[in-house]
């Protein structure tokens, strides 16, 4: 009996880790095919507008999380979505990932958002300030 369980928990670890090779992608792999093959791959930020404005992915997209239900139909479904949040302490881009792959979008999750991102030296991207009034 006790094999059985040790069996049944090493098949548990190995679907586990392949799920997260295959659902969850590190900044380098997600830069390499954003320089590679940019039409396959559609960056969301799950962070609020002012934390995206403050700094985010070159082409990422700004969908706060309270707004991703509401942007499933501007989401391409021929590409996959990688979704991030601040940092790896945040489970925003985790839950986005989910809804999403629940709608039938090919999703995977940043690791590390964008600290590590921004901690490896990748570019990050401002959004200028809108232009003030004139009178």
């Amino acid at each position: 009996m006790a094999t059985t369980r040790v069996k049944a928990r090493e098949t548990d670890a190995t679907d586990y880790f392949a799920a997260k090779l295959a659902y969850e992608t590190t900044p380098s792999e997600l830069k390499e095919w954003l320089e590679r093959t940019p039409g396959r791959i559609f960056v969301v930020d799950i962070r609020a507008c002012e934390a995206y404005d403050a700094g985010h992915i070159p082409g990422a997209r700004n969908i706060p999380i309270e707004d991703i239900v509401a942007a499933y139909a501007a989401l391409p479904k021929d590409r996959t979505v990688v979704t991030y949040c601040g940092d790896s302490a945040c489970g925003q881009s985790l839950k986005a990932a989910l809804e999403l792959a629940q709608k039938g979008f090919r999703v995977k999750r940043l690791l590390g958002g964008l600290a590590e991102w921004s901690r490896r030296g990748y570019p990050v991207e401002m959004t200028p300030p809108a232009p003030e009034p004139e009178c």
